[in-house]
């Protein structure tokens, strides 16, 4: 599933967690060769999708040098499987809470919801339009368009870190745009 290197059993899952700690890069791939494959099935048993439980493997990689240096770690393992559990329940969550949403403006689909909801849509994109030029294109291919962060790296030529500050600056510029009042707003444009 994921490209794995041939195994080395020199070093503990300890011992890589503090070499990682001490900015040793190898220690992370180490640390991917033992631990993708499983990660993945944590995602799956969860997500029940494949690219989404990819990407949160990725990303939960991506982020783990921070993660190691915040987090005392006694053992590795039990502890990034329960990282991994919780990103996936986070992903639950929100996509529920996304459900939860549509479902209540399905159930009342009047002519004025209709257009509010339109009219929100609309304010979404003129909100992406405010935002940068790799913020947009990050943003429109990852949540419009559905792609998976290696799919939008391969598209833009930016590496799945530069895809995934994107996105996060991205979406907070979005709430901030969104969070001004319309005069403030326009002024602006």
């Amino acid at each position: 599933m994921f490209l794995r290197r041939k195994p080395i059993a020199v070093h503990t899952d300890e011992d890589l967690v503090r070499l990682l700690r001490e900015g040793h890069r190898s220690a992370l791939g180490d640390l991917w060769d033992r631990y993708a494959e499983l990660l993945y099935g944590v995602g799956m048993k969860y997500l029940k999708d494949t690219e989404r439980s990819k990407d949160e493997v990725v990303e939960l990689f991506a982020g783990l040098k921070d993660l190691v240096v915040r987090h005392d770690i006694e053992r590795f393992r039990p502890w990034v499987h329960t990282v991994m559990r919780n990103r996936c329940l986070q992903v639950l969550r929100k996509h529920q809470r996304t459900d939860d949403i549509t479902a209540d403006l399905h159930m009342e689909d009047t002519d004025d919801d209709r257009a509010l909801h339109e009219a929100t849509l609309q304010q979404l994109e003129n909100a992406i339009t405010r935002l940068n030029s790799d913020q947009q294109v990050c943003i429109r291919l990852f949540h419009l368009q559905r792609a998976s962060y290696e799919q939008v790296a391969a598209r833009t030529g930016h590496s799945i870190e530069q895809v995934r500050s994107h996105l996060q600056n991205g979406r907070r510029n979005l709430r901030i745009i969104l969070q001004r009042p319309p005069h403030h707003a326009q002024r602006h444009a």
